[in-house]
């Protein structure tokens, strides 16, 4: 069988994105430079499909088209979780400043962080301790976790938006909100990437 047929169902089966070395451990004698081929073709022959072959935190994954995101959604009938603006606010601090610590949070954000928004960020696995600062009270620092690249569709943290990026992106978001309920305001959709991550085999 061909190399790149059997990398197709090794991604097909797995329930992460597989990295060039974890594909070496399960195939045996290949090289990277053989196993970075078999990619390359892999994914010049779903471009135009229904699944796309996409590299997340590191590794490759199979995922369901974004043009195919509605069909999707209406399959399994369910909506992104909603996230509080609190709770992504800690991520995105935690994701551009880390390590930090939740003094640190709590310093840019202005308000105190709850334990529940971070107990609810390392369910979701989008965050982990790292370690302990080496000062007075040794307080947890925290970062982000494997699941936060994979459920955001980023290959790495590099891929993360510019900051400028993203408070163009407030700007227009609080402007957005005057129309907007109180309630409407206070969450907003995960990502959708996290509801369809993989397609099975």
């Amino acid at each position: 069988m061909k190399l790149e047929h059997r990398i197709e169902a090794l991604l097909l089966a797995a329930d992460e994105p597989l990295s060039v070395e974890r594909l070496r451990g399960l195939l045996g004698e290949v090289g990277a430079a053989e196993i970075h081929t078999a990619i390359a073709e892999l994914d010049a022959h779903y471009t135009e499909r229904g699944i796309r072959l996409t590299q997340v935190s590191g590794g490759w994954q199979f995922r369901t088209a974004p043009e195919c995101r509605d069909q999707v959604h209406r399959l399994w009938q369910t909506r992104p979780p909603k996230l509080s603006r609190s709770m992504l606010e800690t991520l995105a601090i935690i994701a551009y400043r880390q390590p930090a610590t939740r003094a640190e949070i709590e310093d840019l954000r202005g308000v105190s962080v709850s334990s529940s928004i971070l107990a609810g960020l390392q369910e979701r696995g989008w965050i982990k301790v790292l370690g302990r600062k080496e000062v007075p009270g040794r307080p947890h620092l925290y970062g982000t976790g494997k699941a936060f690249l994979v459920d955001f569709g980023l290959s790495s943290l590099s891929a993360l938006p510019e900051i400028a990026q993203l408070m163009d992106e407030e700007e227009s978001f609080t402007a957005d909100e005057q129309d907007n309920t109180p309630e409407q305001q206070e969450t907003t959709q995960a990502p959708e990437d996290a509801e369809q991550t993989r397609q099975e085999a």
